[in-house]
């Protein structure tokens, strides 16, 4: 099975593996069992994906020892990635481990809620316990369960503000199955489509045109190109993470690119879009703001519209307020006083701009964010 091993030099011990395959679950216990053999497993899993997928992988715990864990089931959907579902996420571990004659680890089973929220709840848990990444979405195979970012969104007067409160904290492991991604909403693996679009416009020409001449495929959860896609993005953001795990030297924030319109998109609406979704139409703006302020120099970005349309993905929204937009942006965690976007200059190359044209912004979001329902 494809392996990708995230080496973090701070220090170099806490770099782990991403296994990547279709019917991983499976075999997700005698995996387990080589990592935490004699430890107890506590379970935070999403409730439709335990529903679906609970009974393979608690049989495949069973069958590689594990007699002694705890579950907790966490609703689905961006609203509960609260403080309340923190509250209750560390009030379910902290009672597992209670006395202290267990040593517990936590096992997240779901999507990026799942994991940002799970993770956080480990990261914070006695200063932190170990966690593994089991992402049951495409989204969460191709970024979230990967680089450590945690947290929960959290309101504020102006409204709700994703992942404004959180943490870094890498996971133990990340096992990947493709396979799972075959009862994926429909919507839900469009939403994670729009991830992989990112991806490749940052990075990877290549990948680029493999959806381009595949979007149908993609779409039936075809489950060894998904394997394909999700190894590619894996790699590339593995490679991000290893030169820039916290952030600071500003080459991870690339990763951002789409996210700063998505983002405002996703605030503004209420939190009804799903990331994915918000982030493909956040790329299309991206191309039409680095096009208006004479940076994208590659004809190529004409693909990344009828790239996003062809995977179903929206490339306009419809009713909502423009300042209410522009103000979310103002909002958004890593604001520092002026907007900053990552934008294309070419297919596999963006860099971050501080865009002083404040009208140029307000343009775009007239024309693909706020037009008239």
């Amino acid at each position: 099975m494809p392996s990708i091993r995230v080496t973090l030099s701070e220090p170099r011990s806490r770099g782990y593996q991403i296994l990547i395959q279709p019917g991983l679950l499976s075999q997700a216990g005698a995996v387990l069992g080589r990592h935490f053999a004699g430890q107890a497993p506590f379970v935070m899993a999403s409730r439709k994906v335990w529903g679906l997928h609970g009974p393979a992988l608690a049989a495949s715990l069973k069958r590689a020892g594990f007699k002694d864990w705890g579950l907790a089931l966490m609703k689905d959907g961006e609203q509960f990635k609260s403080f309340e579902e923190y509250h209750r996420g560390l009030q379910a571990l902290a009672a597992f481990g209670q006395g202290g004659q267990r040593r517990p680890w936590v096992l997240l089973f779901g999507g990026g809620v799942v994991g940002d929220l799970g993770g956080f709840v480990a990261a914070t848990y006695k200063r932190g316990v170990p966690f593994v990444q089991i992402p049951s979405t495409l989204l969460s195979m191709v970024d979230s369960s990967v680089g450590g970012k945690l947290g929960i969104d959290f309101a504020t007067g102006r409204g709700v503000i994703k992942n404004l409160v959180g943490s870094f904290a890498q996971p133990q492991l990340v096992l990947a199955d493709p396979g799972l991604l075959k009862t994926l909403p429909a919507r839900e693996l469009k939403s994670g489509l729009g991830e992989v679009v990112k991806t490749a416009l940052l990075f990877d020409a290549r990948l680029f045109g493999l959806l381009e001449k595949n979007s149908a495929a993609l779409l039936a959860a075809q489950p060894a190109l998904l394997a394909q896609v999700v190894a590619a993005c894996a790699r590339r953001k593995a490679q991000v993470v290893e030169r820039d795990e916290f952030d600071r030297r500003g080459e991870r924030a690339l990763l951002n690119l789409g996210h700063t319109f998505g983002h405002a998109l996703e605030s503004a609406a209420g939190l009804s879009w799903r990331h994915g979704e918000a982030v493909a139409l956040g790329l299309v703006c991206a191309v039409d703001l680095s096009q208006a302020l004479g940076l994208a120099r590659d004809p190529r970005l004409k693909r990344v519209e009828p790239l996003v349309k062809a995977l179903g993905l929206p490339t306009r929204a419809k009713g909502l307020s423009a300042g209410r937009i522009m103000a979310a942006m103002s909002e958004d965690k890593k604001f520092q006083g002026d907007l900053r976007f990552v934008l294309p200059l070419a297919l596999g190359q963006s860099r971050l701009v501080v865009v002083k044209d404040r009208r140029a912004v307000e343009r775009v979001v007239q024309d693909r964010l706020a037009t008239k329902a």
